[in-house]
């Protein structure tokens, strides 16, 4: 079981934001909290790729929707609104007790609302990947 870090986020009002994640462990619950959030709420994503997406190869560089220095590195999989406070917001992801999940990977990366920096209007945090194990 591991979470890690792969690829790096882009800044926004308050810095780059950077994931955290406890292990990926079958059966129990993985917690990936999001740091320097300019605002309580952010977007997690979750997906099966860091390579390619619906969009196109990855990373996707957005500095044509107006978020230039940015790249998603993630394929939005999964989508969820995670909300927090104080500059972080936590996404919990329950895995179940089951074997034929162990060794699975998946990737996150947060989709950061900051209203206002860019012509967008969010900044991402670097890309973080997990192996589930024991």
């Amino acid at each position: 079981a591991g979470y890690g870090f792969f690829g790096p986020g882009c800044a926004g009002s308050t810095g780059v934001s950077h994931l955290t994640g406890s292990q990926p462990i079958v059966g129990q619950t993985l917690t990936v909290t999001a740091n320097s959030l300019p605002s309580p709420l952010a977007i997690m994503l979750t997906g099966f790729s860091n390579t390619i997406s619906s969009s196109g190869p990855l990373p996707l560089d957005l500095t044509i929707l107006g978020a230039p220095g940015c790249a998603a590195r993630v394929s939005p999989d999964v989508t969820s609104l995670i909300f927090g406070g104080a500059g972080t917001a936590s996404f919990n992801l329950p895995i179940p007790n089951n074997s034929s999940y162990s060794g699975f990977v998946l990737y996150n990366q947060c989709f950061v609302l900051d209203s206002g920096f860019n012509a967008l209007g969010a900044v991402l945090s670097d890309g973080a990947g997990m192996v589930i194990g024991y």
